[in-house]
């Protein structure tokens, strides 16, 4: 009964996504606030388009040329791992349409959510990335990357950021740079960072307020050497999933629970399949915009320009509605009984965060392994933890 009713409550709370600000849309999108000029503009140009909005019209966002060479005849494929109600596919459909009425149809975007083009698997969406075939642009988090670089990882030690506000300024400095130079050398255009968010722990056992609630839950986690080390330090048996696998896995009790953004467990429903959410905000993963630097670098400097100022539109964007759905997503938790909810106020933070000590040693301990010095891994380190 509980599990028919959550199923429900959960298709009305993606009816919900569905009709707000951002919610998906597939072919002409919806109009909001008299939009009659972007549904035209989106007919002509036969993009999919995210939901327009009053405040999202990519007919009167979109960058304006003023290059005198002709867009070529261009179709970039966009990967990323979540589903097409997620904010990455939405952010995806955006850049379609910004670039679609920029070139006048000239340069589209296809977008394959759900890692469609790998088999669901992330780390190989990330190396079709980087060999340009058969993807040209992407989502993807700090996590997954880190399995080509540990220089990745920085961004998800645990107890780093206290809130939005942390996040903003670290990854909007140093920090962020340096992890922008990393992508360079994989040959990667880095157009901005996106967000993914505070990975919050969902279980069908128990809520999870203190360390000792993690042992014996059975838990799913990312290809991801660092989220490794610091479960097995809380005492949790984890282990690496597929995030195409990771919702068969919840509903047959192959696993008990997963951690990720709430945004990310709503497109995937996994709130159907879980009983309690924990909003610890243990860590935090960051997305790349990226665009394989070969693609981009067919393009003129003038062309160039509008795809980096569209880009830029595009991260912003994904920032904003992420963390409006957020808010949203926890407050129709909360009314439905989807899932229990544990407030952050109400966990034992230092439990967590004490248990997890050793993971920026053993961290540092990664970074030299890879030919840094001690003094380079320290710095490279404290870019981010201050």
């Amino acid at each position: 009964m509980r599990r028919n009713l959550k199923k429900g409550l959960s298709a009305a709370l993606i009816a919900a996504m569905t009709l707000s600000l951002t919610a998906c849309g597939e072919g002409a999108p919806a109009s909001a606030g008299g939009d009659a000029a972007q549904t035209d503009s989106a007919a002509a140009l036969n993009y999919k388009d995210y939901a327009s909005s009053d405040k999202y019209v990519a007919s009167a966002d979109a960058a304006k040329y003023d290059g005198t060479d002709a867009w070529p005849d261009t179709t970039w494929n966009f990967d990323c791992s979540t589903g097409e109600t997620s904010t990455w596919a939405q952010t995806g459909y955006y850049f379609n349409a910004l670039m679609q009425e920029s070139t006048g149809g000239k340069v589209k975007v296809e977008v394959y959510p759900g890692e469609q083009l790998t088999n669901g698997d992330q780390v190989a969406g990330i190396q079709a990335l980087m060999d340009g075939s058969p993807i040209q642009v992407s989502l993807h988090s700090n996590l997954i990357y880190a399995n080509f670089d540990a220089r990745f990882n920085a961004v998800s030690l645990p107890y780093i950021y206290a809130n939005y506000d942390d996040v903003d300024r670290i990854l909007g400095g140093e920090a962020g740079d340096k992890l922008k130079e990393v992508l360079a050398e994989k040959g990667l255009k880095c157009e901005g960072i996106a967000e993914n968010g505070f990975r919050q722990i969902t279980n069908s056992k128990q809520p999870i307020t203190k360390v000792d609630d993690l042992k014996n839950i059975k838990m799913r986690i990312c290809s991801n050497d660092l989220c490794a080390e610091v479960y097995k330090e809380w005492g949790c048996d984890a282990s690496v999933m597929n995030w195409s696998e990771t919702y068969t896995a919840l509903q047959q009790g192959t696993v008990d629970g997963e951690e990720n953004p709430e945004t990310a467990i709503a497109s995937a429903s996994v709130q159907d399949v879980q009983d309690y959410i924990s909003l610890w905000n243990a860590y935090y993963d960051c997305l790349f915009f990226c665009i394989n630097q070969a693609a981009y670098d067919k393009f003129t400097d003038s062309q160039k320009a509008v795809i980096d100022a569209n880009a830029a539109k595009a991260v912003a964007y994904q920032k904003a509605i992420n963390r409006e759905q957020v808010d949203s997503l926890v407050a129709e938790w909360k009314s439905n009984g989807a899932m229990q909810v544990t407030e952050n106020s109400e966990i034992d933070s230092e439990s967590f965060k004490s248990t997890a000590a050793g993971a920026a040693d053993w961290y540092k301990e990664q970074l030299v392994g890879t030919g840094m010095s001690e003094a380079d891994a320290a710095a490279f380190i404290k870019a981010f933890t201050g």
